[in-house]
C-alpha cells in the first residue's frame, strides 16, 4: 500500500469474460511538487515481484497547473526510468478531473496500442471501481477492526455494545494515504456537482483524528477555485452532538469516522435536518441496515452476536479519542443489608472455637499441600449439630433398597460411611449394608438396582466424587444419595457445578445432601503462602522472633492446629492473640467474644467472594464491574470493621487489585490515616491489627500512593517510640525481601 516517494500505490483486480484475472497497479500522486528521483523509484518498485502487474497506471490531477505529471513522465530522465517497463508492462498516465470526476488516459508505450480499448474500460469507464479498490487497500480490516478480548464487549459512545469497533484513523499512516482518501471523498461529494461546495463554511468531524482528511479535501477544493475559508470543528461524537446547532443548508459538511450501524449518520440527517449528501461516514460494515449508501466504504466483516447468558464486561469507549474511558475506581462498601448471607456463613459462627475449621494447614498425609480453609473432618463428625443433620437426611432420603455405602478413599470419609451404615441398620432397620472404598469400586459387583449412598467428609472441587459417579454409571441404575460433610471451593460456580454434575441422571435425578459449603476465592491461601515463602524460609531461626510469632512461624503451613495464631499477634510483648468482639454484623448478636481466626477469615472470604460473583446484587454493591474499571474495597470498610481481626481478614481475603489505592489520592490518604492511627496505638486494643497492615504493605497486597507509603514507612521505622519486642516484630515485617520493589510495582490501570 505504501508507495515510493509520496505515491499511494494499490492493486486493482479485474476479471475478464474468460475468467482471467488481471492486475492493474495504480499509483496516485497527491497534489504538490514531486521529489527528485521519485519516478525512477516508482518504476523500480513496479518491476518487483512476486506478481508483476498487467499494467501500471500513474494517476495525477488535471487541475494541478504548473505540475503536469504527464509532462514529467515525458522528460528525458523519466524516459530512461521507463525503459525498465518498455515492451514488458504497459505504462499509462491517467489525468483525473476533479470537477467532472472523469479520467483521461494516455498510453505511454506504443507497443501496447492494440490494447487501448481494454485499458480505457478500466481507467476511464471504471473510475468508481478503482477508487473503491484503493479505499479497500487503505482500510484493511486487519488494521481498522478492533476485536474485544474474550469475555469483553466495547460499549460505544452511542451506548450500543459490540465485540467489534472500527478505527479508520489507524489506517491514515502517510500523507499519500490521506490524500487518496480525500480524493475518493471529493469524488463522492462534489465531482459532477458544479457549485455544490460554493457556500461551504464548516466541516464537522466526530474526531480530530480524521481532520487530515478534511484538510486534504480543502486542498482539492482550492484546486477547483474554491477560495472561501471554512472551519474544521470536532463535535466529539455523541458527546457534543446536542451542542451543535442546526446548520443552514449547503453551508456544512459532516464527516463521521466510522459506524457499524450508521446510527450517528441517521441522527445527523434527521435531527440536524441536513441533506443526505452533506453527511458522509468514512467506514461502515456491509451488514449496516440503514444509510449504507452514505458511507465512503463498507467492509465485509462478520459482526459476532454477543454471547448469551452472563453479561460481557464492557470496555467503555470515550468519544473524540475513541480510547477506553478511564473511569474512576469503583469503591464497594460492605453492608449488612446487601452482603449479609446467613446461609453461607452460619456454620462458621456455630462452630467457632470448636476446632472444626483452621487455616493454612496441611492434611496429615505425605505430599499434601496446605489448605487455605482446612476443615477437620473428625471434629466435624463429633459435632451434635452435624450428626443431627446427618440422621435427619438419612431418615428422609435413605431408600429401603439401600445395600451399599461407597466412601471417598480417606479415613474421615470412611468414618462418616461407618456412621451412615450404623444408623441405617440400627435405626432404620435396613438389612446388612456393604462398605466399599472408592478405590475398590471398579472391581466390586452388586445389584444395579440396589440403593447406593456415596459419602465424603470433606471435598474441594469434588474430583473424587465425580470419579465415583463415573465408575457407577455403567454398573448402577438404582436410587443414589450423595452425602457430603463440607465442600470448600474457590468460586460459587464450582459449588454449583459439583451439585449439578452429581445430580445428573438419565431418569430421575440423584439426591445430593451437603451439610456445608464455602466459596472462599484464591487470595486467602495466597496471602499465607506468600508470607511463608518470604519470611519463614529454611534460613530463619524462629527462636529469634518475639512473643507468639515464634510458635506461629513453626506451625504455619504444617499439620498442627494453628488456631488463634493464624493472624499476627499484638501487644507490648507481641504475646496477645486478636479476639473477635461482640457485634460482628455477619454473625448473630449472642456470639461470645473469643479468638476464632479461622471462622472469621472464612466468613470474610465467603462474603467477599459472594460480592464478586452474586449477580443479584445491585451493580453498585458488587465487587466486580460490567465495565473495564478498577474495583476496590472502600477504605471506609476498615473504619466500620474496626476489630483488628476483621481488618486483618479483609487484608487477607481481598485481592491485591481490590486494595490498590494508588490511583485514588483520597482513598490512599484515608488508608494512611487508618494505619498511622494503628501504629500510634500499637500497644492498645485499638491498634491490634498493626502488624497485619504492615505485612500487607510489605507484600504489596495493600498499596498506597508513594507519598503516603513514605509517611507510613517512616512512622513504622521510628525507633524508641514503642516497646522493644513490638518494634522488633515491626522491623521483621517491614523488611521483607519484596518490600524494596514496592514502589516499582505497576498500577493495574
Amino acid at each position: 500500500m505504501f508507495g515510493p516517494s509520496g505515491f499511494f500505490c494499490f492493486t486493482h483486480l479485474v476479471q475478464s469474460l474468460d475468467g482471467t484475472e488481471h492486475r492493474y497497479a495504480f499509483a496516485y500522486k497527491p497534489p504538490g511538487p514531486m521529489l527528485r528521483g521519485a519516478l525512477d523509484e516508482l518504476m523500480l518498485a513496479m518491476c518487483k515481484g512476486p506478481h508483476l502487474p498487467d499494467a501500471v497506471i500513474v494517476v495525477g490531477l488535471a487541475e494541478e497547473g504548473g505540475a503536469d505529471l504527464l509532462e514529467q513522465l515525458r522528460t528525458e530522465s523519466a524516459l530512461v526510468a521507463q525503459q525498465r517497463l518498455k515492451s514488458r508492462i504497459p505504462l499509462i498516465h491517467a489525468s483525473f478531473e476533479l470537477q467532472s470526476g472523469k479520467a483521461r488516459m494516455t498510453l505511454l508505450d506504443s507497443a501496447f496500442r492494440g490494447r487501448s480499448t481494454e485499458f480505457r474500460a478500466v481507467v476511464e469507464k471504471s473510475v468508481r471501481q478503482w477508487l473503491m479498490s484503493g479505499l479497500r487497500a487503505v482500510f484493511d480490516p486487519k488494521d481498522v477492526v478492533l476485536r474485544a478480548p474474550p469475555g469483553y464487549a466495547y460499549q460505544k459512545p452511542s451506548g450500543a455494545r459490540s465485540e467489534l469497533f472500527l478505527e479508520p484513523d489507524l489506517a491514515l499512516k502517510s500523507s499519500a494515504v490521506v490524500a487518496f482518501v480525500a480524493l475518493a471523498l471529493f469524488n463522492k461529494l462534489f465531482s459532477g456537482r458544479s457549485g455544490g461546495f460554493a457556500e461551504l463554511q464548516t466541516v464537522f468531524v466526530d474526531t480530530m483524528a480524521i481532520a487530515p482528511v478534511a484538510y486534504g479535501l480543502r486542498e482539492l477544493l482550492a484546486l477547483c477555485g474554491f477560495e472561501q475559508a471554512f472551519h474544521i470543528e470536532s463535535f466529539h461524537s455523541y458527546g457534543g452532538f446536542e451542542e451543535v446547532r442546526k446548520p443552514l443548508q449547503r453551508t456544512s459538511l459532516c464527516l463521521i469516522s466510522a459506524s457499524t450501524s450508521m446510527a450517528l449518520h441517521e441522527q445527523w440527517v434527521t435531527k440536524k435536518e441536513v441533506a443526505v449528501n452533506e453527511v458522509v461516514t468514512i467506514l461502515t460494515l456491509t451488514s449496516a441496515k440503514q444509510f449504507k449508501d452514505g458511507a465512503l466504504l463498507a467492509i465485509d466483516v462478520p459482526e459476532p452476536a454477543l454471547a448469551s447468558g452472563s453479561a460481557l464486561v464492557s470496555i467503555r469507549i470515550k468519544g473524540e479519542t475513541f480510547l477506553p474511558e478511564q473511569e474512576p475506581p469503583k469503591k464497594v462498601l460492605l453492608t449488612d443489608a446487601y452482603h449479609r448471607s446467613d446461609e453461607d456463613v452460619e456454620q462458621f459462627c456455630a462452630f467457632a472455637g470448636q476446632g472444626v475449621f483452621d487455616v493454612y494447614r496441611r492434611p496429615a498425609r505425605s505430599g499434601s499441600r496446605p489448605r487455605a480453609l482446612f476443615v477437620d473432618g473428625m471434629q466435624l463428625l463429633k459435632q451434635t449439630r452435624f450428626t443431627d443433620w446427618l440422621h435427619r437426611r438419612l431418615l428422609q432420603s435413605a431408600k429401603a433398597a439401600t445395600r451399599v455405602v461407597v466412601f471417598q478413599d480417606d479415613p474421615l470419609s470412611k468414618a462418616l460411611a461407618q456412621e451412615v451404615t450404623r444408623y441405617c441398620t440400627e435405626s432404620l432397620g435396613l438389612p446388612q449394608i456393604e462398605l466399599v472404598s472408592s478405590s475398590r469400586l471398579s472391581e466390586k459387583k452388586f445389584s444395579e438396582r440396589a440403593g447406593v449412598i456415596v459419602c465424603a467428609a470433606v471435598v474441594g472441587k469434588g474430583s473424587q466424587m465425580l470419579e465415583v459417579s463415573r465408575a457407577l454409571r455403567d454398573k448402577h441404575d438404582g436410587p443414589r444419595l450423595y452425602l457430603i460433610g463440607y465442600q470448600v471451593a474457590e468460586t460459587r460456580g464450582e459449588l454449583m457445578a459439583l451439585e449439578l454434575n452429581l445430580r445428573h441422571s438419565k431418569g430421575v435425578p440423584y439426591e445430593i445432601a451437603r451439610f456445608g459449603k464455602a466459596a472462599i476465592g484464591t487470595q486467602l491461601g495466597a496471602s499465607f503462602g506468600s508470607e511463608v515463602e518470604a519470611f519463614y524460609g529454611s534460613s530463619l531461626d524462629p527462636r529469634e522472633l518475639p512473643g507468639l510469632m515464634k510458635r506461629r512461624a513453626q506451625i504455619l503451613g504444617s499439620t498442627s492446629n494453628i488456631g488463634e495464631l493464624a493472624l499476627l499477634p499484638h501487644g507490648e510483648q507481641v504475646a496477645d492473640s486478636m479476639r473477635l468482639r461482640a457485634g460482628f454484623a455477619y454473625w448473630p448478636k449472642e456470639f461470645e467474644p473469643q479468638p476464632c481466626h479461622a471462622e472469621v477469615l472464612a466468613t470474610i472470604a465467603v462474603v467477599l467472594q459472594r460480592a464478586r460473583e452474586h449477580d443479584k446484587l445491585p451493580e453498585g454493591r458488587r465487587l466486580a464491574s460490567q465495565s473495564f474499571r478498577h474495583v476496590v474495597l472502600d477504605p471506609e470498610n476498615f473504619s466500620r470493621f474496626n476489630d483488628g481481626v476483621l481488618q486483618a481478614a479483609l487484608l487477607r481475603c481481598a485481592s491485591p487489585a481490590e486494595l490498590d489505592y494508588r490511583g485514588d489520592h483520597a482513598a490512599s490518604d484515608f488508608m494512611k490515616a487508618v494505619i498511622l492511627r494503628a501504629l500510634a496505638r500499637a500497644t492498645q486494643e485499638a491498634g491490634e491489627g498493626v502488624l497485619e497492615f504492615l505485612l500487607a504493605l510489605s507484600q504489596r497486597r495493600l498499596q498506597l500512593s508513594e507519598i503516603h507509603f513514605a509517611e507510613v514507612d517512616a512512622a513504622a521505622r521510628a525507633q524508641g517510640v514503642r516497646p522493644r519486642k513490638l518494634q522488633a516484630a515491626i522491623d521483621f515485617v517491614i523488611q521483607s525481601p519484596s518490600a524494596s520493589q514496592l514502589r516499582r510495582a505497576r498500577m493495574p490501570f
